[in-house]
């Protein structure tokens, strides 16, 4: 008895040294419409604290590697507010230029870049002397910008014009503009940076743009109003919100089709994924809240209400890498 015992212990144990545990990570919402940071844990699945920030609408955000620095777009004051993960606190606020709702790190994270919606330009700042240092016209209304990895070449989404701008980062000029669709709007670049999927969502369309060519060489048919797009880091699956339909739909890259629709809150708008994979968080404005997705399953597994007020309009999101 007592050595089936010793066995059953000695099961138990080399099982546990295999179970992979789940990740600590940290997940900041920006509320546009009271002007908060919601910040959760996204092991225990709870909102820590929500604290404000001195600027008007805060949008999208990002992260610095190391997860030094939290970078938020205010498109109501037409600035980036600096925030500290560690302190919790807004360190300090650039000027951008009108409607600042897109910010970018540059792959050597010396640069940042905001695609400014009211001002049809992107702004160059530098992070040495936080300082914009270059003002680039691109087309009508920029949301959003994307590098590829070697720093050469920047991508711009403009939703007025329906296009995608193509800066070369040494000369800081527009040398190409790309038709891509009406209301081009979300990015992401494929692993290795071979391709810029960009979300058109008055076409309810997602194209692909072949980065070495600078064309788009494929279009996928998703649903109402495609917003926000992120591939998975191995390049295999791409999940983009569908914000009339409140829906998340789950595409094969491969094969270019989409394998699932995942019904989710009202509004689904930017969408990133868990350090593990396991877990896509979504905002949804509607909602005011911001649901998370069980990546295996293709199955929304909660919804966590964020904000101080009754309507903080959740939108960016950013996780911990």
């Amino acid at each position: 008895m007592f050595k089936r015992l010793g066995c059953l212990l000695a099961f138990l144990l080399v099982s546990a040294l295999f179970v992979s545990p789940a990740l600590a990570y940290t997940v900041y919402v920006t509320n546009q419409g009271e002007n908060t940071i919601s910040i959760i844990d996204g092991k225990a699945k709870k909102v820590l604290r929500t604290v404000k920030v001195s600027q008007v609408r805060p949008h999208n955000a990002i992260l610095s590697k190391g997860n030094k620095w939290l970078y938020v777009a205010n498109v109501g004051s037409g600035s980036v507010s600096i925030f500290d993960p560690h302190t919790e606190a807004e360190v300090t606020v650039i000027p951008a230029d009108k409607g600042t709702h897109g910010v970018t790190l540059s792959p050597d994270e010396r640069q940042l870049w905001t695609a400014n919606v009211q001002a049809d330009t992107v702004s160059v700042i530098d992070l040495a002397s936080q300082k914009v240092i270059r003002t680039i016209k691109v087309g009508s209304k920029p949301m959003l910008v994307t590098f590829t990895p070697d720093g050469k070449k920047a991508y711009v989404s403009n939703g007025g014009s329906g296009d995608v701008s193509v800066i070369d980062m040494t000369t800081m000029q527009v040398v190409k503009t790309i038709f891509a669709g009406k209301d081009a709007m979300g990015m992401a670049l494929a692993p290795g940076g071979r391709e810029v999927w960009v979300t058109e969502g008055g076409d309810s369309i997602v194209s692909i743009i072949d980065t070495g060519e600078d064309k788009v060489v494929g279009e996928i048919r998703i649903g109402n109003d495609t917003h926000g797009v992120v591939l998975t880091p191995d390049g295999k699956r791409a999940y983009v919100s569908v914000r009339k339909e409140h829906l998340v739909a789950v595409v094969d890259v491969s094969s270019r089709s989409v394998v699932a629709k995942i019904p989710v809150s009202e509004l689904p708008d930017i969408l990133d994924l868990s350090p593990d994979g396991k877990e896509l968080w979504v905002t949804s404005r509607k909602a005011n809240a911001v649901d998370v997705i069980d990546t295996a399953t293709n199955q929304k597994i909660l919804t966590i209400p964020v904000g101080m007020t009754a309507a903080p309009d959740p939108h960016g999101l950013v996780i911990t890498k």
